[in-house]
């Protein structure tokens, strides 16, 4: 009986994952993250042009070497490639754009440092060789690492010890990085990251994420007022290699409000968030298209369209003067979500009244292959007087 036990123990345990980290290796992500905020924030460049924004819009290739560290994680991070784009709250876009470029000239030469425990909750982050010669540049350094360690913060994904949680959930009672507001007095306040496993694709573990938290800025703490205070919630997965034992992926969109009790009686919007980052194989010259590790393993259906019904002909789509065919929303189950888009090509059978009764995916990543053939179900054809048969090139939005 303990014997038994000991095995149902043990092949339990192997199905959790765990992060593994490999001395002197390189990793590479590409990483996307949008900061909007409600009333605009200060931007300002070492050119003495000042200005307001509303939304921040961040892109970079990240490149990081593996450094062993007792028994957490040192990554050294640089960022071969580094966008930003900023929209203003009133005044004339090419204000914003001076004031970015001057952001990503300051940018290139930090490092990132990034401290992870065994669970793959992040211990520390920071930048060095931003530079701080004077206090226009001391206070530009304190907010790019505000807006990076944003940029980074779904790297901040836990996994459990017990692996009963890997069942029925697990949850962190912490500030995550995910929940930390993007201003550079920091942040206060209490919350909950809750987790749980969701689905497996492609060997692949799918890992929704939630997050409910009650913050406000460190400087805003001795307000008497409780309009400091903001309401966060957070959604997101992550993606992770069972095998490897790598994050591949991981994303959140948050939204940040006022408390309803702040002097206007209202729920203001304070700041809302999106970010992602994924793990990469490799970078186009340009630096601009990631190439997917998860979209090389992906396998790819790419089959003859099946012959069609006896008399039904074969008619062009560019002949039925539609638009062309978007699934958005797509997929409803687990999909990488490194493939943010995907054109699936599919034969559909028309009935005389324009309703497909019959649809075939044939090319494309398999794993979206089921979710066109249902979002097709929804489609309406031009009625031609009898049954007839069009191929199509669907794209899939997954948001």
């Amino acid at each position: 009986m303990h014997a038994l036990l000991a095995l149902i123990t043990a092949a339990t345990a192997a199905d959790v994952p765990t992060y593994q980290w490999h001395k002197g290796e390189t990793v590479r992500y590409y990483i996307e993250s949008e900061l909007y905020f409600g009333a605009g924030i200060k931007a300002s460049a070492r050119l003495n042009v000042r200005t307001r924004i509303r939304d921040l819009k961040l892109r970079a290739e990240v490149e990081c070497i593996v450094k062993a560290a007792g028994k957490v994680t040192e990554l050294e991070c640089r960022l071969p490639w580094f966008d930003l784009a900023g929209e203003p709250v009133s005044e004339a876009q090419s204000r914003v754009d001076l004031v970015m470029a001057d952001w990503e000239e300051f940018t290139k030469s930090v490092q990132i440092v990034i401290v992870i425990g065994p669970d793959g909750r992040l211990r520390e982050f920071d930048c060095n060789g931003l530079p701080q010669g004077n206090i226009d540049e001391g206070r530009l350094s304190e907010q790019m690492r505000a807006y990076l360690r944003a940029a980074f913060s779904p790297l901040d994904m836990s996994l459990p010890t017990d692996p009963k949680d890997w069942i029925r959930g697990w949850q962190r009672k912490d500030l995550s990085f995910m929940m930390l507001l993007p201003y550079t007095d920091g942040t206060a306040g209490a919350g909950t990251l809750k987790m749980s496993h969701l689905d497996d694709r492609l060997g692949l573990a799918l890992v929704s994420t939630e997050g409910r938290a009650t913050v406000t800025q460190s400087s805003a703490l001795d307000t008497s007022a409780n309009g400091a205070l903001i309401d966060l919630r957070l959604g997101g997965e992550a993606w992770i290699d069972m095998t490897s034992g790598q994050l591949l992926f991981s994303g959140f969109t948050s939204d940040g409000r006022r408390t309803a009790s702040a002097s206007t009686g209202a729920a203001d919007q304070e700041l809302a968030q999106s970010a992602a980052l994924q793990r990469v194989a490799a970078f186009e010259p340009d630096h601009k298209s990631p190439i997917s590790v998860v979209a090389l393993r992906a396998p790819k259906a790419d089959l003859p369209p099946p012959e069609p019904p006896t008399g039904a002909p074969v008619v062009p789509f560019a002949d039925l003067g539609m638009s062309p065919l978007f699934i958005v929303g797509y997929p409803q189950v687990a999909v990488p979500y490194e493939l943010p888009t995907s054109l699936v090509g599919a034969r559909v059978v028309v009935d005389a009244e324009g309703v497909p009764s019959s649809f075939k995916a044939f090319r494309g990543y398999e794993a979206l292959l089921e979710h066109v053939e249902r979002g097709l179900k929804d489609a309406r054809f031009p009625k031609r007087g009898g049954t007839y048969v069009v191929d199509v090139d669907v794209e899939v939005r997954l948001r």
